[in-house]
């Protein structure tokens, strides 16, 4: 017999928004775990009908399930409204369209567990779906994480911002306390500055290589995003306070070359959404787009720390270094014909 408490283990909060085609995927992968001390807390905005009536026959049959409605279109507002509805001790959040592998959750409680942790972090399985509707992934293991004290702290970042888990507040479980911090602080959940608040303030984080959390890899050609940049500068921002911050007390100089390719890595998403998306801007617009992402005091940063340590970097980085607009349009689409060929670039 499923019994649920005043104060479950785990509250997992549920955003659901618009008509998601797989939302009860998400759904049924955390009911079908092996953890029942547990809350699921199905958040809703301006949700299709469809969608709605099957998350309240699913919620009529499982006591665990509770169904919210947020109107306030404020960002940030469901999972605000998510935790002041849950009980849980240590808390998840997640969106529809991604899911947890069986067995996942009752992992990661039991690192909190014997770990003592306020934070754990799952390998991540970033999915992307081809025509023929096959599952190709890339996988952020998360099993060599252990992070409890300063010194281990820049190793850890640097080792999550290398393997990409920086980005990955989705499917982390954290203590309601820690949670707490971070939205009172009103970090958007799924930024770079709420993983770093959440970094700072934890007293022990640590990696569950054996749960998988599976999230959509993201397709940043598919639609012109003119926040894109912006979002990229609000993320280095925030992972350059807390690089500061531990390269003062360290000698070790690899995070903040970490830092940089972070940094380079989202700037060259942000040209190809830019340059690739189908439905895009005007040429004048996206010449004056580019100069403007090139001459930022950060990218030229950038592209001076890295300078001597570019080997790697692809065709981009030349005309990045260089603040050469014209030539980041041709090499962008360049290296977009040769990633469809198969063509080496080097």
């Amino acid at each position: 017999m499923v019994r649920r408490g005043s104060h479950p283990r785990l509250s997992v909060i549920l955003v659901v928004e618009g008509s998601p085609s797989y939302a009860m995927r998400a759904l049924e992968s955390v009911q079908n775990q092996d953890l029942y001390d547990l809350q699921i807390v199905v958040v809703f905005r301006d949700v299709a009908p469809g969608v709605r009536h099957s998350f309240e026959v699913a919620a009529g049959r499982d006591i665990h399930i509770d169904l919210i409605d947020v109107e306030d279109s404020a960002h940030g507002a469901c999972l605000k409204a998510g935790f002041a509805a849950s009980r849980g001790l240590q808390i998840v959040a997640m969106n529809a369209d991604e899911w947890f592998a069986p067995q996942s959750l009752s992992k990661m409680v039991d690192v909190a567990c014997d770990a003592a942790a306020d934070m754990v972090i799952p390998t991540a399985s970033l999915d992307r779906y081809d025509a023929h509707r096959e599952r190709h992934s890339r996988v952020l293991d998360a099993t060599s994480l252990t992070i409890d004290d300063r010194a281990s702290l820049a190793a850890g970042l640097s080792q999550m911002i290398s393997g990409g888990l920086i980005a990955q507040t989705s499917g982390v479980m954290y203590s309601r306390s820690l949670f707490e911090t971070c939205l009172s602080r009103d970090r958007a959940f799924r930024t770079i500055g709420f993983m770093t608040c959440a970094l700072s303030q934890a007293q022990r984080i640590s990696g569950c290589g054996g749960a998988c959390f599976h999230a959509v890899a993201p397709q940043l050609t598919d639609a012109f995003d003119p926040t894109l940049f912006a979002k990229l500068t609000d993320d280095a921002r925030a992972l350059d306070a807390l690089t500061d911050s531990l390269a003062e007390a360290s000698s070790d100089t690899q995070l903040k070359v970490e830092s940089h390719m972070f940094y380079f890595a989202g700037l060259v998403a942000c040209i190809e959404n830019l340059c690739l998306s189908p439905h895009g801007v005007s040429s004048i617009e996206r010449s004056a787009r580019m100069r403007d992402m090139l001459e930022a005091s950060r990218t030229r940063q950038m592209a001076a720390a890295l300078s001597d340590n570019h080997r790697g970097l692809g065709l981009l980085f030349g005309p990045i270094a260089r603040a050469k607009p014209a030539r980041c349009v041709m090499y962008t689409h360049l290296a977009a014909f040769f990633n469809r060929t198969g063509a080496k670039t080097a």
